[in-house]
């Protein structure tokens, strides 16, 4: 029985491959199950090699959007052959940080159904196209451990305690099993704060600017959707950190291997990476494999297709504001799977808007004594106090989260809403401001979220005739919701009032393009000619 195992679902990802195989060998994996996604060059011809030495075990799927179904099925037909199996893509590497070996570290979490690793997102490092060194050599230059969507993790779970996937990133896990990150914490969910002192994926998930463009073209592996652009120009964008923990890994091995490492950390294409892990691994092989070998993923299980039906049925409720419908599947779930924490908040905050409260802190409550102290029902606790205007205790609450995850632009969000509603406007604009300017740039806040908190900082600021503070405000509301016809007016009436005449005229053309009838607009334009005049 082998201790690691690693399963991924591709399409034409042949060239990236073996430096990912070579990597994680290295590493400790003692074998990966590739399910290849109708891949214009089969991935039996170009991993022959690997196969050969018994590293890989191939299985084809067709079809769109079938990642969690490759996931199911590796679970069920290899799972029993593995003590932990961990489910990443080609872009995401796993970097030990104490050990040389992934198997040595997860050791310490063998009581527990699975690890969350967090996630550490790097950009293009300037690369047009596809580099010739390789993903690890190329592309060093990472997000800051601030940016929210750190907060994404990938699971190596325990089939033995596992049930199904529940997304990309997380699982559903037998009774009284689950999840927990490097510091034993529970993770319940796709997302939770960063934790990397033990362990981190680096995700290359930008890699070069043509990459980009062949990525947003094809979609998501999970859905039928597309990628949007904007968030690999953000990524870019504030990936300026140097990043060279795996580097640092990979020339531990290389000297202890006797191999010259000399060039691995100065010369900036690492030309000799690629060529140095293949010196290692290429006369290794895998134990045999004893079971017998699915050549394509059919026959889906029942469970897992039902599960994924009602959770597609909740969100399609959702987007309909079909509340009582969404209501009753979500219960529907929550009886077949109590054990998921984040279902108990989802309810909670569709019972809120159905003008349940009571049902709602049921629902926190028994999620509460599952799990106290739980991130994902804390964030629902300070959701909830906030509905039903406690804003002491949603302050209260609020902290509590950012001792877990002080960075969480949420938890801020909600802390600064909080201190509104209690008319501490000073110490709300103080912690509030930094959130929507750099939520203007990011958009890590969700929803109105941000317009909401500028509209109420921004109209203290005008009371006090501050109204140069109150534009900088608003330019970071128009720049969360551009659309929003109303937070362009809230800017322009700012501007007016603090004599900006450029910038009055500059938005109005903008509002003009969205509204030209509009009688607000129309006022506003007469009283910049006046301006003007």
């Amino acid at each position: 029985m082998d201790y690691l195992s690693l399963c991924l679902i591709c399409k034409d990802e042949n060239d990236y491959l073996p430096e990912w195989l070579d990597y994680h060998i290295l590493m400790g994996v003692d074998r990966f199950y590739i399910y290849d996604n109708e891949s214009r060059v089969s991935l039996r011809e170009s991993l022959k090699d690997y196969i050969d030495r018994s590293w890989v075990v191939v299985v084809d799927i067709t079809g769109r959007a079938m990642q969690l179904s490759a996931y199911d099925h590796c679970l069920q037909n290899f799972g029993g052959n593995t003590f932990w199996m961990g489910f990443i893509d080609t872009d995401e590497f796993l970097v030990p940080k104490t050990t040389f070996d992934l198997k040595e570290l997860l050791k310490e979490y063998e009581g527990f159904g699975g690890l969350a690793v967090s996630s550490v997102f790097f950009g293009s490092n300037g690369n047009q196209s596809r580099p010739a060194a390789g993903q690890i050599a190329s592309y060093t230059s990472c997000v800051h451990e601030a940016f929210k969507e750190y907060e994404f993790v990938k699971s190596i779970v325990q089939p033995a305690q596992t049930l199904m996937p529940n997304s990309p990133h997380d699982f559903i896990y037998k009774k009284d099993a689950y999840c927990v990150n490097e510091g034993f914490l529970r993770v319940d969910g796709q997302r939770f704060p960063i934790k990397t002192e033990k362990i981190q994926l680096n995700h290359y998930y930008c890699r070069s600017e043509d990459e980009i463009d062949l990525k947003v073209r094809r979609g998501r592996g999970a859905m039928n959707a597309a990628w949007p652009r904007r968030r690999f120009d953000v990524i870019n964008f504030l990936a300026t950190y140097e990043e060279l923990s795996i580097l640092q890994k990979l020339d531990q091995h290389f000297q202890k291997a006797n191999l010259d490492s000399s060039v691995l950390l100065t010369d900036p294409r690492r030309a000799r990476l690629l060529e140095n892990m293949s010196a290692l691994t290429r006369f290794r092989y895998a134990s045999e494999l004893e079971i017998a070998l699915p050549v394509t993923a059919e026959n889906f299980r029942a469970e897992f297709s039902n599960m994924a039906v009602l959770r597609d049925q909740i969100q399609t409720a959702l987007d309909k504001k079909d509340l009582h419908e969404a209501k009753r599947l979500m219960m529907l779930r929550l009886q077949m799977v109590p054990q998921i924490i984040i279902l108990y908040s989802d309810l909670s905050s569709c019972l809120l808007d159905l003008g349940e409260p009571a049902a709602a802190w049921q629902m926190l409550s028994r999620a509460w004594q599952i799990s106290p102290n739980n991130y994902v029902i804390l964030g629902g606790m300070a959701f909830y106090f906030l509905r039903v205007k406690n804003f002491t205790m949603a302050e209260s609450t609020c902290r509590l989260l950012l001792e877990l995850a002080p960075h969480d632009m949420v938890a801020l969000g909600m802390l600064t809403h909080s201190l509104l509603g209690q008319e501490r406007f000073e110490e709300a604009i103080r912690i509030g401001t930094p959130v929507v300017e750099l939520s203007a740039q990011v958009g890590e806040l969700p929803d109105r979220m941000g317009v909401f908190l500028v509209k109420k900082m921004a109209d203290y600021l005008l009371e006090k005739k501050d109204y140069q503070g109150a534009v900088s405000l608003w330019e970071s509301g128009v720049k969360c919701q551009p659309d929003d016809l109303n937070a362009l007016l809230e800017l322009i009436q700012a501007m007016l009032l603090a004599g900006d005449r450029s910038g009055t005229l500059k938005y109005l053309t903008r509002a003009q393009e969205l509204a030209p009838r509009n009688e607000i607009v129309m006022n506003l334009s007469r009283q910049a000619n006046v301006i003007d005049h």
